[in-house]
């Protein structure tokens, strides 16, 4: 399976009225719409939301309350998932 590089930032999610789904990776938020997009997903057939990934209503759309890694398959679903928090084990 094949992605599109991983963009990270704030997800934002929004409902066409034909149901698709355009989802917009942002540096940040300005009350409840996005701040300086960095790259956009538009009219995907759906959204994966992994787990560990915090939606909240921003106004038409939802959001991520924490920055995430999005990507995009080859069928064109979007997946959102959250950062890894820690390095893992280090070798000595």
């Amino acid at each position: 399976m094949t992605r599109t590089p991983t963009d990270r930032g704030i997800a934002f999610i929004g409902t066409n009225t034909d149901g698709t789904k355009n989802v917009y990776v942002a540096v940040g938020v300005a009350g409840s719409t996005p701040e300086d997009v960095v790259a956009m997903h538009l009219n995907r057939p759906s959204v994966s939301v992994g787990g560990g990934v915090t939606l909240v209503e921003a106004g038409a759309m939802s959001r991520t309350t924490e920055a995430v890694h999005v990507s995009s398959r080859e069928d064109g679903v979007v997946q959102i998932h959250a950062r890894k928090r820690n390095l893992g084990p280090l070798l000595a």
